[in-house]
């Protein structure tokens, strides 16, 4: 027992010697590799501290310095770089109320490497950001490389730190050295107006934003408060003072971008330089200059004298509507010759058949009376015969029932009024978020404004872009009561000389001028919508109209001859919806196949519709439309003289220009297909208009002095407002930092810019144009039916 307990206690004491002896034999875990030492080193601010470190050690900068508002604290760090370095050095500064860190060589996604980092320090609290004190900077130098690596640092005080009004500086940036200068409200000031410029087109970003620290002027610059701006040549911001709720300080921010692909062109590539090039020359210069303007003054008193003007020219237009009677409230049975004889009225014997329904309205009359409608017309293939005289008569073209057709025509309005409210609450809504969201997250590259004028009023950033669209709402409103006046004045006539309405002059209907008045009043609203948030997105919204008023348009001049053989509201506004699709689909796959696919659906379209034209509504649209097609082409005979040759030259005319539009589209591809698109309807209006006025002249028929004053002054508004609509002032279908390039000064009362005069013009001319086409024929409307040609 004695013995078992001595080998115990044995054992016991030679495992713990064994112990003891077997720990010095463990490597220390902590050593100077994973532990460096701690080397504490002085530096003054302007003096260059040089040293040389490695993973053994971290250096410790303890830096004091006296405190003023005025200046600021620059660090600038920088290494010898080697490629056959591992690992970089970390550069971690310690300030007031935050903590910032680089890495040298500085490097960016696209490889770029800096071996020179320079960097502002926000060394403010808001004890003492107001007074002069003595305070302390840390800055910790460290690495993980093994290999000995000579650094710098050097800290001075940046005099020219603060920003006054009307004193314009000059600020030297690269992408590893932002700058940012602080100003200061002066007292009774609320609005500052920064303008940053540049000659050089190296892409920045520029920033505004709250004076608190930390700064970000960096990457994320801009993303967490304030506004910013990419640049190339140009930048500027107006500043209210309630946007810095803490004090009446900010920040002004510049940032060079390591490559320009944000500020390029789609179609253009930026350089990306290959990895581990180091210290690439991307220096920027650009001056900055602050401003005060007092626009508000003038901004009430342009809205005041716009709005006056309108006031003025609706008050104009009710006195003369109300003291001169239309001209068909003065004609009697007098002014016309001697009613013919009653065998001209029994040509029209299927009107007799074609009454409508009484008890039902609008659409639902036009189907009721659809298959009356066609009872009476001739066969697909039929062609109308011409006059002696080489013309097809009017006459033959209106022998539908007065009634039944404007039963038909206001369809058109009843149409246009619902899809202008469902398709503008959306857009409205859509709108109002976009402004919400720049407010927001600062991002001024969402929106296409002229930043050098815009004018902020409530919650809208260019307030002036969208109050100059008032002139198509007024005028499109006062279009309306011109045309319901006129429309009136007609029933009015008819009532009275229901003969000679049915063999004089040219049938009028107004359902298609009503809803004329309406597109010109959403014109209005859709473009004001635009203007809240220009962008290549929502560009649609300001087009829509503009489609639907130039296809009302054409249509109407073709009715004025052809008023039995238009087309149903409900498949215009079909095709115009399609029409619509294929521009949003235009906006976001403007790709080669889409350009080839259009250009062949819209010759394809073309060719259609000239054959419907030519034969004046006899050659349906049906799948054996290529039979009829055939059938007449046969009966005319291929080479024959053609039996419309009007018609033939005008449709020849338009079907090249037509092909020309497709093809100039498919090889040119524009940057917006929307505004192609549209060139081609307002081409074709015009190929519409300018036609029938030339065979009114042809044919030897009057014009009235008022449409001839209507057609010169709609021509002269057009003409001076295209000249503002060129000049462009910002472009949608560039980069943000190139649509900048554009922006120009306000030219009307500090207010209104080029496109603001655009607006203001072009709604005149739309509305005068408006009034040509009503007004068209007032020369003819004692001139028999038969006499007059449907061209």
């Amino acid at each position: 027992m004695v013995l078992l307990s001595l080998r115990l206690c044995f054992l016991v004491i030679f495992n713990l010697v064994s112990f003891v002896k077997c720990d010095p034999v463990i490597p220390n875990s902590f050593d100077s590799t994973t532990n460096p030492d701690v080397i504490i080193k002085n530096c003054t601010i302007g003096e260059l501290c040089a040293s040389t470190i490695n993973s053994t050690t971290v250096h410790y900068y303890s830096v004091q310095y006296n405190f003023n508002a005025k200046t600021a604290i620059r660090l600038t760090t920088t290494m010898n770089y080697s490629i056959q370095q591992n690992a970089p050095i970390l550069v971690v500064v310690r300030q007031t109320l935050g903590v910032v860190s680089w890495t040298l060589p500085y490097a960016f996604p696209n490889g770029m490497l800096y071996t020179s980092v320079a960097r502002i320090l926000c060394a403010y609290n808001e004890l003492n950001r107001n007074r002069s004190h003595t305070s302390t900077i840390y800055i910790e130098i460290s690495t993980s490389n093994s290999d000995l690596i000579d650094y710098s640092i050097q800290l001075d005080n940046s005099t020219e730190y603060s920003l006054e009004t009307g004193v314009p500086r000059t600020v030297t940036i690269s992408p590893s050295m932002p700058i940012y200068y602080k100003f200061t409200f002066p007292p009774r000031i609320n609005n500052i107006f920064i303008e940053v410029s540049s000659k050089d087109e190296l892409c920045a970003v520029v920033s505004v934003q709250s004076f608190d620290c930390p700064v970000y002027d960096v990457g994320e610059i801009g993303f967490r408060q304030g506004h910013y701006q990419t640049m190339s040549k140009s930048a500027s911001f107006n500043i209210y003072l309630n946007e810095f709720t803490k004090r009446n300080e900010y920040l002004i921010v510049f940032l060079v971008k390591p490559t320009d692909v944000d500020c390029l062109n789609s179609k253009d590539s930026a350089m990306i330089q290959p990895a581990g090039i180091v210290d690439i020359e991307r220096m920027k210069n650009a001056t900055v200059i602050l401003s005060s303007p007092n626009y508000s003054t003038l901004l009430y008193v342009t809205i005041f004298i716009t709005v006056g003007v309108l006031l003025l020219i609706c008050i104009f237009s009710f006195l003369i509507l109300y003291k001169y009677p239309d001209i068909y409230d003065s004609l009697t049975s007098e002014d016309f010759p001697l009613l013919g004889a009653p065998r001209e009225r029994e040509l029209n014997r299927c009107q007799s058949s074609e009454q409508p329904n009484q008890t039902s309205e609008g659409e639902e009359n036009v189907i009721s009376t659809r298959g009356n409608d066609y009872q009476c017309q001739p066969s697909s293939t039929r062609v109308l015969s011409a006059s002696s005289r080489g013309f097809v008569p009017v006459n033959q073209l209106a022998a539908k029932d007065y009634e039944y057709l404007k039963q038909k025509f206001r369809v058109y309005p009843q149409t246009m009024g619902t899809i202008a409210i469902f398709y503008s609450l959306p857009v409205i809504q859509l709108v109002l978020q976009y402004q919400a969201n720049i407010n927001s997250i600062g991002n001024e590259d969402i929106c296409y404004f002229n930043f050098l004028c815009t004018r902020q009023f409530a919650m809208l950033t260019a307030f002036n872009n969208v109050f100059s669209n008032i002139g198509y709402c007024a005028l499109g409103a006062l279009f309306f009561v011109i045309v319901y006046r006129r429309d009136n004045a007609y029933t009015r006539f008819i009532t009275k000389n229901p003969d000679i309405s049915k063999e004089y002059g040219i049938p009028q209907y107004f359902g298609l001028f009503y809803a004329m008045a309406i597109g010109l009043f959403m014109e209005g609203i859709m473009s004001a919508c635009y203007h809240v948030c220009p962008s290549r997105q929502n560009f649609q919204f300001d087009t829509s109209f503009m489609f639907i008023m130039a296809a009302l348009n054409i249509i109407k001049i073709y009715q004025l001859r052809h008023p039995d053989i238009n087309p149903h509201s409900a498949g215009v506004f079909s095709f115009l919806a399609g029409i619509i699709l294929v521009t949003v689909v235009g906006v976001y796959y403007d790709k080669q196949w889409f350009w080839i696919s259009y250009a062949i659906v819209h010759i394809i379209t073309c060719l259609i519709f000239t054959a419907k034209i030519y034969y004046m509504g006899r050659l349906k649209i049906s799948l054996d439309f290529p039979v009829n097609l055939c059938k007449l082409v046969r009966q005319h005979g291929i080479f024959s003289r053609p039996r419309y040759l009007s018609r033939m030259v005008i449709l020849l005319i338009a079907n090249l220009i037509n092909i020309g539009f497709a093809l100039f589209g498919a090889i040119t591809q524009p940057e917006s297909f929307p505004n192609h698109l549209l060139f081609v309807f307002l081409g074709n209006l015009a190929i519409c208009l300018v036609y029938y006025i030339i065979m009114k002249a042809i044919h030897w028929e009057a014009f009235t002095p008022l449409t001839v004053v209507y057609l010169v002054l709609s021509l002269c508004f057009w003409a001076v407002s295209l000249y503002f609509f060129y000049d462009e002032v910002k472009s949608y279908e560039v980069q943000p930092a190139i649509s900048r390039t554009y922006n120009q000064r306000c030219i009307v009362l500090n207010t209104y810019d080029a496109h603001d005069i655009w607006h203001l013009l072009s709604s005149f001319g739309l509305f005068l144009s408006f009034l040509s086409i009503l007004t068209i024929d007032d020369g003819v409307r004692g001139k028999e039916r038969k006499e007059l040609a449907a061209f």
